[in-house]
């Protein structure tokens, strides 16, 4: 079962790379933009340890190699990314502003000196609901749904899932569990119909099922 998932990922990788050629993974440690950020986004303690970063076309990984024996894993979490690549080149330099409002507002609070009432926007910096990061969140780890379902016929954790979106992970993206976990089961039962989307459709194909 490992040499057929580890086949998968490099299928997928592969697929990764020729529509993003300057797909690569990078090693946060040796990243200086990623310590930054890590002391930027004090409130998600594991940001260098064990999520993935994705910029563009490139991947910031805990440390490379990155899940040498966990092809799994990989399949998993590559297609997650794959999606937010997707939706970079869909939306352009809009998917950043997008995904970080409104906390990308905060800045906008040193203008006060020019006009007192933007000092308001200070209040941006709270972890309000984030609802474009959510969406795409929520496409994506769908995809990671999706990729659970296809590679191990397993269902996800609902539990893990809705904390995602209402914990510090996503700096509190989307405090909602009960609908998200009614969201999830409906993806899910799509997901089991082969009711796909283009792109999630692309995905399985580069998985080969």
């Amino acid at each position: 079962m490992k040499e057929i998932l580890t086949l998968k990922r490099m299928g997928l990788e592969r697929h990764i790379k020729e529509e993003f050629p300057t797909f690569e993974y990078i090693d946060k440690r040796n990243s200086f933009l990623m310590k930054c950020l890590s002391k930027l986004l004090f409130f998600n303690k594991e940001f260098m340890t064990r999520y993935i970063t994705v910029i563009g076309a490139k991947v910031y990984v805990p440390q490379i190699p990155w899940k040498p024996n966990a092809p799994y894993t990989a399949c998993e979490v590559m297609a997650h990314e794959w999606v937010h690549m997707k939706d970079g080149k869909t939306f352009g330099p809009l998917f950043k502003f997008l995904y970080l409002f409104p906390q990308i507002l905060a800045p906008l609070a040193l203008l006060a000196f020019w006009k007192w009432w933007m000092v308001f926007f200070i209040l941006c910096a709270a972890p309000i609901p984030a609802p474009f990061r959510a969406w795409f969140e929520f496409r994506a780890y769908t995809v990671s749904i999706a990729v659970r379902w296809w590679l191990l016929q397993q269902e996800p954790n609902p539990e893990w899932l809705t904390k995602q979106f209402t914990s510090s992970s996503y700096y509190w993206m989307l405090p909602a569990e009960k609908f998200l976990k009614r969201k999830f089961t409906e993806e899910l039962q799509r997901i089991k119909e082969d009711d796909l989307k283009d792109y999630e459709k692309e995905i399985k194909s580069a998985l080969k099922i």
